[in-house]
């Protein structure tokens, strides 16, 4: 498999839409000058991390690094944890870094310097806003049994317009992060509490980006917020060469969500998905729960259909969910607990994971994770689940 990922960077040939969708956003991205950057502050841990970009990070008090410019040059401003800001309403040059260690009973150790994404964000006009985001992958990794590049990986992360008609309808084209559940949408590493993400989220049931379009909005209802995506894929990704990829030639997905003051956020959603192996329908809930000390977040998954792979005659139908809690010892100390259950097609046994570990956050936009794993199985897909795993993340 490694040598296939490293040559990833070479195998990218879009299709013409792809390639004439790029062209558009990349145009739009690119111009300057540029007017009036909309920010969406988010609250400070343990209360919810936003999927927004670097630069639109809240932190805890005003004397916190990243609360000022530590580089000021007009027109630049590079503000840590925020990015590098062209001009005052110009465009920002950001990304976040994730390192690694991990030690599993089989694997043994294993070093890497997993991720650096770069974000390049602008809001050329008033009611438009573009994201592009570039990911290398296991830049350089080190075990037992190899040391170096031999499992890089380049893709093209995020690439999409987003235009605003009025706080109830933003259409947004390209690829963008699937609105599944909540853990997928936090995807960064700087934004969640573990360094592994649950395995229901990392291995199964769905894509983690999708190449299409998506109509989205909310308004008020009652003493909250309600929400609602519509979103489509049905052009190919641009890394669609990519072996790793098996990604769905056509999706039909619907999302609703509540927010009930800062404390409360519930979804579902429901996505049918159309490959060469037929359809499959996948359907998705989650809840948080943000306390003043802690947060509970849990997501349950459950599909169907033709298409799932190792699934014996008549048993295409897996589910799985995970429970995760955080609690706040001293700020900026914190521990996590998550169970997670995953039954997947038979004849495949039924899996039982349970994760403890520690985050150490001296700043919002930064993270030290120590956890441990283990499971009622030695290995599932060929990897050893149970071991000790640690790192070490930032926005930049």
């Amino acid at each position: 498999m490694s040598a296939v990922r490293s040559c990833r960077a070479s195998a990218l040939r879009p299709t013409r839409a792809c390639r004439c969708l790029a062209a558009l956003v990349l145009a739009l991205v690119l111009v300057a000058p540029l007017a009036g950057s909309a920010q969406e502050p988010s609250p400070s841990p343990p209360q919810e991390p936003s999927p927004s970009p670097p630069q639109e990070q809240s932190s805890r008090a005003s004397t916190e690094l990243g609360e000022a410019p530590i580089l000021s040059a007009a027109p630049l401003e590079y503000w840590p944890g925020r990015g590098l800001r062209l001009g005052a309403n110009g465009p920002v040059i950001g990304g976040f870094t994730n390192i690694k260690a991990e030690t599993t009973q089989d694997g043994g150790a294993e070093f890497s310097l997993d991720l650096l994404n770069f974000f390049i964000i602008v809001d050329p006009f008033p009611r438009f806003h573009a994201v592009a985001e570039l990911q290398l992958k296991d830049i350089v990794v080190v075990n037992k049994e190899n040391a170096g590049t031999q499992d890089f990986a380049f893709d093209v992360r995020r690439l999409f317009g987003d235009f605003t008609v009025s706080d109830a309808l933003h259409v947004r084209a390209g690829t963008f992060l699937t609105p599944i559940g909540y853990w997928n949408l936090i995807l960064a590493p700087p934004l969640t509490w573990t360094t592994e993400e649950p395995l229901i989220v990392e291995k199964n049931f769905f894509q983690d980006t999708t190449t299409g379009v998506m109509l989205y909005g909310s308004t008020g209802l009652g003493r909250g917020r309600i929400g609602y995506s519509l979103f489509s894929q049905f052009l190919k990704p641009l890394q669609h060469d990519d072996p790793d990829l098996v990604p769905p030639n056509y999706t039909a997905s619907a999302r609703l969500t509540y927010e009930y003051g800062p404390a409360w956020t519930g979804g579902a959603t429901f996505q049918a998905a159309q490959t060469h192996g037929g359809w499959s329908e996948m359907g998705a809930v989650h809840l948080l729960w943000q306390p003043r000390r802690g947060e509970i977040l849990s997501e349950c998954y459950f599909q169907g259909g033709d298409n799932l792979e190792d699934a014996a005659p008549g048993h295409a139908a897996q589910w799985g969910t995970y429970l995760q809690g955080v609690l706040e010892v001293h700020e900026p100390f914190y521990l996590v607990g998550r169970y997670e259950h995953f039954d997947p097609p038979a004849p495949a046994a039924t899996l039982n994971l349970f994760t403890l570990g520690g985050v150490w956050k001296p700043f919002p936009f930064m993270a030290v994770k120590v956890e441990y794993r283990f499971a009622n199985h030695l290995d599932f897909q060929g990897d050893d689940l149970r071991g000790f795993f640690s790192s070490f993340t930032t926005f930049f």
